[in-house]
């Protein structure tokens, strides 16, 4: 209703807010329904405000401006991501996520993240962390799990004098 408001001389006056002409009618109407009063003064060439309209178009105006700007201040994180990261992990995987911690602040610079390893499991939601790196099989059925990497696959490691020596 800004908009339309603000130029009311428009011949579209859904136009600037990319609603069809046809819909803000319906939703003003409802509008004005619940308050209990007109606030545009409707004919099939022109609209004007009514008093009522102009009362409350002044009283809404600075709430409005107040919203736009904390849609713009949020619509910027998706631009640059900024803030904490909590995670949790394992101390072993711990010695494999750090190395992609640093990449990842290099990249960037407005986060911070929070890298917390512990050899017990916690309740990473109760605890306030952002994400949980887990084996599979420990992951509780209510979380959301993605896959990390392959699957895991064993390997014996021995030193090299504990392997019998072959004749060969």
């Amino acid at each position: 209703m800004s908009a339309t408001c603000i130029r009311p001389e428009r011949p579209l006056p859904g136009q600037p807010l990319g609603i069809a002409t046809t819909a803000l009618s319906h939703v003003i109407g409802r509008l004005e329904a619940s308050l209990g009063v007109r606030l545009f003064n409707r004919t099939t060439r022109s609209v004007a405000l009514t008093d009522a309209g102009r009362e409350f178009v002044a009283r809404v105006a600075p709430a409005l401006t107040e919203i736009r700007a904390a849609m713009e201040t949020v619509r910027s994180w998706r631009e640059t991501p900024s803030g904490m990261l909590r995670i949790n992990v394992s101390v072993q995987a711990g010695r494999v996520v750090a190395p992609l911690v640093l990449s990842f602040l290099r990249h960037y610079p407005e986060m911070q993240v929070d890298l917390v390893t512990e050899g017990r499991l916690v309740d990473i939601v109760a605890e306030g962390f952002d994400l949980g790196i887990r084996p599979a099989n420990l992951v509780p059925r209510d979380m959301v799990a993605l896959p990390l990497g392959g699957p895991a696959r064993p390997a014996v490691v021995a030193a090299a004098w504990a392997i019998p020596a072959t004749d060969g």
